[in-house]
């Protein structure tokens, strides 16, 4: 399943490359065709990062609320989450879609005989036996990478193309040439930080030392570039609280750029042309999302602060109409019964204020507890005695002090 998910790949990349006969321009352009296939799942996981920043003000006010209470504060964080019809997981499982087609990509460049040509094992066998009986030598090649080489031998040797179509019988209509290099860099070949090493420097290993940084450089701008464009404006300006949260993830953001210095160091100067036109496409996408998903969440927002002033207007009302109640309840019955009948209605109502719950059972603590039934009383060093009211104390209860009881007995 996977390897006729990957030759299909190939096959796109083999088509592109028919096209335009550039390996640089094939992988720039199937990039491009990434990014419009999944257009639709990433507008959505856009809006899904931008609604849930947006909530940012909410949130925080939830967390002064009911910050210890936590049981009570994840129902209320989901209750409005299910009222604004936010999945606080839609944003970031779209971020993480670029990673398996990154690695079916890596596939395919490193065996393009196998995947994109469709040659099966021995033919890909015959073809470098071909090559290692014309005279190159693949001693010092990856086995990862070998692949590559045999096919950029064949491909720049008239000769051995021609051997190598007899080599494969039927199958020689499958073999094509391709050309990995681009402005003098072999797009085959594994860039090396230690360029220094290589045997000749020239431009070619200069070049593909710079590759990586260079994508590197272009995807963290790409990070910080879509993490401010994830903040929903509010009045014109950015959201503070927005910015305070989506700085909560900046280090997981700027994580990927690290990796991909890492896999541009381990893997083909091919896959360096992907991730560098990937981030480019990438800004492009959150520039245009940004611009409109921006107003649309501008109104929702405003939209959304309405409905919580009038929320919290009639919690108000609500609270002042029961005050108000009480108090008159009060003033008549102590106007009725006096303050001994007040006394009581009032000790009846605490059986069942809500004072005894814990959390969200209501009488852990008994119907009847009443937290300021004992008053606190101020501590005292048991060893700290005051002689002198002690003396007073037993005088005056007419007893004497144990030494004035010796002294009468002598």
């Amino acid at each position: 399943m996977i390897t006729a998910i990957l030759q299909f790949f190939g096959r796109i990349l083999l088509f592109i490359y028919d096209f335009c006969h550039s390996y640089a321009l094939t992988l720039a352009l199937f990039t491009l065709l990434v990014k419009l296939v999944l257009f639709p799942l990433s507008y959505k996981g856009k809006q899904g990062m931008m609604r849930m920043n947006s909530l940012n003000t909410e949130m925080q006010r939830l967390q002064k609320q009911y910050g210890k209470d936590q049981q009570r504060y994840n129902l209320e964080l989901q209750k409005l989450y299910e009222e604004e019809h936010v999945n606080p997981m839609s944003g970031c499982l779209w971020s993480l879609l670029p990673l398996p087609i990154l690695m079916g990509l890596y596939y395919v460049i490193r065996k393009p005989m196998f995947y994109m040509l469709c040659l099966t094992n021995e033919q890909i066998e015959a073809v470098k036996n071909v090559v290692v009986n014309g005279g190159v030598s693949l001693d010092g090649v990856n086995k990862a990478y070998e692949e590559i080489s045999i096919l950029n031998a064949v491909s720049q040797n008239a000769d051995l193309f021609t051997q190598a179509q007899s080599a494969l019988g039927d199958a020689a209509s499958k073999l094509q040439a391709i050309d990995f290099s681009f402005i003098g860099i072999d797009l085959g070949t594994v860039p090396q930080w230690q360029f220094w090493k290589w045997d000749s420097v020239d431009w070619n290993h200069i070049g593909l030392f710079l590759i990586p940084i260079f994508v590197t450089a272009l995807n963290f701008f790409y990070s910080k570039f879509s993490m401010k464009s994830s903040q929903v404006k509010k009045n014109g300006e950015e959201d503070d609280s927005s910015n305070a949260a989506t700085q909560s993830t900046q280090g997981m953001m700027l994580m990927m750029p690290l990796m991909y210095l890492w896999f541009g160091y381990i893997m083909p100067a091919g896959m360096c042309i992907y991730m560098a036109c990937n981030a480019v496409f990438s800004a492009l996408q959150e520039l245009f999302f940004a611009k409109v998903l921006n107003q649309k969440f501008q109104q929702e927002e405003e939209e959304r602060q309405a409905r919580l002033a009038a929320k919290r207007n009639a919690e108000k009302s609500r609270k002042a109409e029961i005050a108000a109640r009480r108090a008159a309840e009060e003033a008549e019955l102590l106007k009725k019964g006096g303050k001994k009948a007040l006394k009581q209605a009032q000790k009846k109502e605490r059986k069942d204020s809500g004072a005894g719950a814990l959390g969200v059972r209501k009488y852990a603590r008994g119907r009847s507890y009443d937290p300021d039934r004992y008053p606190a009383t101020t501590y005292r060093d048991p060893g700290d005695v005051d002689e002198e009211a002690l003396e007073a104390a037993l005088s005056k209860k007419g007893r004497k002090p144990e030494s004035g009881a010796e002294d009468s007995e002598d």
